[in-house]
């Protein structure tokens, strides 16, 4: 609808034609910048993994985005399961802040959402608020259900068209809730061209509107197929079978396996927790496990068609050159990495690194991102910032370089010319879980930081790092250049001594269990971990400006990760807490993770180090001993 115009109204009263005019011009005004908002379709696809973004496997999608967009090669789950992430995306809120979990109760769900009083306080109200008509078809979350669909209604869209447990999973079953109304069931029908059917509807509704418009289609491939059988699954102990493929589908990729990476089935166990202890699988299991890869490249082919079906309409009706798509998935998926049954919620690559793709005005054509490291919570602000809408709460979410302008930043230490204002700390990804490791273990509590930087800092090469904290007591670092399958857990040394051992444990002949230059990095990471497993708001997006003591802040222009290795910060580093558990627990239980970050910490070490007359090292040494907290 069209903005009432009060001014008119006015001028009618006071017969004064210059005055007509004058609110002519605003009603004009008005129309034409809301015309001007960009209209938003996300698509969002559930558990795939980015090594499933291939172009002989998905070719609608690769000349109809990859090719008119731009492809970013560093995009996480802030969780690696289901609920909890797509909340991060409806919230624009990492897990440890709106703690929604897991997938049912008592640490998420529907009806924990509801609990939490987030309903009426989400992306697609925010968005309806800024002026936009929202629409929305296919899976919403775990826990919205034929008995609470009615009774719990979604807020923020014009019309909805949910997916509903327990029939979200099951392929050719689904049952769907229109605009909260009671579900209705569609046996026999293919879930994915449904929702491909309802969404080319809701596109050619909302091109009948002035206003924009933000659709999300959400369909559930590649997921593991639940057969509903008309009882709710116990998702605690869900019977997950391999995606089922429409029938024009079914006989693709008959002799296509898993990649044969060094982290498949290996010959030597590795990881930590429960993963170190898996057995190594048998031919039969992995063959199985070949068929269940199949499975989910078949499924996803009804989805490449949905692609190239949204795209095609977009084109028909006019809105496609006004029109940013987004593409990604909730978390990633894997399947005989590290000897696991198929299956999410770890922090290895497999499961938290998703694919994103963005095409729209502005964008550049057919380009790769590998420079800067986003997250879903950053996708929600940016769709935020595209529309004009704005949260009710503090977000935690960076806007996303979608134009990749080009930006001088002086003598920059990462002079790569990709850098840009937007770009510069965007160099982490954090991953956070705490719950059940839902196919294996028990426990599954964990951090994981990833940091990421593409050119020489500060006498480091090019360096990724993935860094995870267990509430086992163990920890994990892989060097993602040299390792990328994450094979070689740089700190198993130190896990063999115990939990949580310092990083400067010694061996039985007094040498250090981990090389200095190590030590340097572990240190520093551990520390981001520290102020992000707390963080909430800017200081998730720019964590470095709170945990540099302030004289070091932006010192030699360095940005990001490289901002925290000068030399001179060593000893500061080295003598902050670490992170750690004091116990395993389901669910999120701030206290049990200590310490957490006092930036008091930063500023008193500034201060010393430039009003003593001491020698810095001693008068960084005599602060951490007077601050009361310092110690773990």
């Amino acid at each position: 609808m069209r903005p009432s115009i009060s001014t008119l109204a006015v001028v009618l009263l006071t017969g004064s034609f210059s005055s007509l005019c004058h609110a002519s011009e605003i009603q004009i005004q008005a129309d034409t910048e809301l015309q001007r908002k960009p209209n938003i379709v996300l698509i969002l696809t559930d558990d795939q993994d980015v090594g499933t973004l291939q172009r002989r496997f998905l070719p609608n999608i690769f000349d109809k985005l990859v090719d008119h967009g731009v492809s970013y090669d560093n995009f996480f789950a802030p969780v690696s399961v289901c609920c909890p992430s797509r909340v991060s995306l409806l919230r624009a809120q990492y897990a440890h802040n709106h703690n929604v979990t897991f997938v049912s109760r008592p640490w998420g769900g529907w009806e924990i959402f509801n609990e939490y009083n987030y309903v009426n306080h989400t992306l697609a109200d925010f968005v309806q608020n800024a002026g936009y008509s929202t629409w929305y078809t296919g899976k919403l979350m775990n826990g919205h259900t034929v008995d609470n669909c009615e009774r719990l209604p979604v807020s923020g869209f014009n019309s909805s068209d949910f997916l509903v447990d327990p029939y979200t999973y099951d392929y050719w079953n689904p049952a769907f809730s229109r605009d909260n109304g009671p579900a209705i069931l569609h046996p026999n029908t293919y879930s994915t061209d449904l929702v491909k059917e309802k969404a080319l509807k809701y596109l050619q509704q909302a091109s009948r509107s002035d206003q924009p418009f933000f659709l999300t289609v959400a369909p559930i491939g590649p997921h593991s197929w639940i057969t509903s059988n008309g009882r709710e699954p116990d998702l605690n102990h869900p019977h997950m079978e391999i995606p089922a493929a429409a029938p024009r589908h079914a006989t693709l990729f008959p002799t296509e396996q898993i990649p044969r990476t060094d982290s498949f089935n290996p010959d030597r166990a590795g990881g930590v927790s429960w993963v170190k202890h898996l057995p190594q699988a048998n031919a039969t299991v992995e063959a199985y496990w070949d068929e269940f890869y199949r499975g989910r490249l078949r499924a996803l082919q009804a989805i490449d068609e949905l692609v190239d079906a949204v795209v095609d309409q977009l084109d028909k009706i006019e809105q496609l050159d006004n029109t940013y798509i987004f593409y990604t998935s909730d978390n990633g998926y894997a399947i005989g990495s590290h000897r696991r049954q198929p299956g999410k919620t770890l922090g290895y690559e497999e499961d938290i690194h998703v694919p994103l793709i963005v095409r729209g005005p502005g964008v550049p054509l057919g380009l790769r991102d590998d420079v800067s490291s986003w997250g879903m919570v950053d996708l929600s602000k940016t769709i935020m910032k595209l529309t004009g809408a704005q949260a009710d709460y503090v977000d935690d979410g960076r806007q996303i370089d979608l134009h990749q302008e080009k930006a001088t930043m002086g003598d920059l230490v990462d002079t790569r010319s990709e850098i840009t204002p937007l770009t510069s700390n965007a160099k982490h990804a954090i991953s956070e879980y705490w719950v059940l490791g839902a196919e294996e273990g028990v426990f599954a509590a964990y951090r994981t930081v990833r940091v990421h930087h593409e050119t020489e800092i500060k006498g480091y090469g090019p360096l990724t790092y993935s860094y995870s904290v267990w509430c086992t007591g163990e920890r994990e670092l892989y060097n993602l250049k040299k390792d990328p399958h994450q094979i070689n857990n740089l700190l198993a040394s130190l896990n063999s001594v115990g939990r949580f051992a310092p990083f400067d444990t010694l061996d039985g002949e007094d040498r250090p269990l981990i090389d200095g230059e190590l030590q340097r990095i572990l240190h520093r990471l551990d520390a981001l971990m520290l102020v992000l497993k707390t963080c909430q708001g800017t200081i998730c997006a720019d964590p470095y400006s709170e945990l540099l003591p302030p004289r070091y802040q932006q010192s030699d222009h360095a940005t990001g990760f490289a901002a925290l290795l000068d030399r001179d910060l060593d000893k500061y580093f080295a003598r902050l807490p670490k992170v750690h558990f004091k116990e395993c627990a389901l669910g999120y239980h701030r206290a049990l993770e200590q310490p957490e970050w006092d930036s008091r910490w930063a500023t008193k070490w500034s201060s010393s180090s430039s009003s003593s007359s001491s020698s810095p090292e001693q008068s960084h040494l005599q602060v951490v001993l007077q601050s009361e907290n310092w110690e773990a």
